[in-house]
């Protein structure tokens, strides 16, 4: 028996109820990021509130198939690869795996030599961040040294956490410090929904710019939860 065809209705209805489409691509919904992208206004290179685009968001989760798909579609520019975000980090700088970043590189030629606007490579990145056979490969290709992750994070002012506390420091004021960043993030989120702003800038101010986009990400996925 053959499928029905659904209608106008129905389809926007589909495309109004459901998570968007940065979302659909991080759980790997390929129905819906394809609904999305046919109805939903939507494009692989579509920005949110920080240019992060559906192409960032395959690399980040290492959706191969649906890289493959978003860079493939229809009227997406080959240069796509190597789209920024406001950050000027491309998709290679969302990779947490080598085999993301050999499909980026080798299938579609993301330049991994590209800088951001903090002037950090895509293999400094990864060696900032701790993915080292990641930096190992990118840097591979690059033929860039390796740069200790100390000096890269005082070069973008971030400093290095220390990997034991000591007895000196207090659980229990770790704990605080900890409650009482949450309750300013809290008090930055109600505030941006309250008075329709963009709460990034605030974000980043107490909490860096790669916690500050998982702080996002984690609302906008609440919100779509919720709805």
């Amino acid at each position: 028996m053959p499928t029905a065809i659904p209608s106008q209705e129905e389809i926007a209805e589909r495309v109004r109820n459901g998570s968007n489409i940065w979302i659909a691509v991080a759980d790997g919904d390929d129905e819906r990021v394809k609904l999305l992208l046919e109805h939903g206004g939507v494009t692989p290179v579509t920005g949110d509130m920080v240019q992060y685009t559906p192409i960032h968001a395959a690399a980040s989760y290492g959706r191969h198939d649906l890289l493959r798909f978003l860079l493939r579609y229809p009227g997406v520019d080959k240069n796509a690869v190597n789209v920024r975000d406001e950050d000027g980090d491309t998709p290679l700088f969302f990779c947490e795996d080598r085999p993301t970043a050999e499909l980026l590189v080798t299938e579609f030629g993301a330049d991994a030599r590209l800088q951001n606007d903090e002037g950090i490579t895509a293999a400094q990145h990864a060696e900032m961040n701790e993915h080292d056979d990641l930096a190992e490969y990118l840097r591979s290709v690059t033929g860039e040294a390796a740069v200790p992750r100390s000096e890269l994070l005082h070069r973008v002012g971030e400093e290095e956490e220390p990997t034991d506390l000591g007895d000196d420091v207090d659980d229990a004021d770790v704990d605080n410090k900890t409650d009482q960043v949450m309750e300013q993030v809290q008090r930055i989120m109600e505030e941006a929904d309250a008075k329709g702003e963009d709460p990034t800038e605030k974000l980043r101010e107490v909490l860096g710019v790669s916690l500050a986009r998982q702080v996002l990400e984690g609302y906008e996925q609440a919100q779509h939860d919720a709805a």
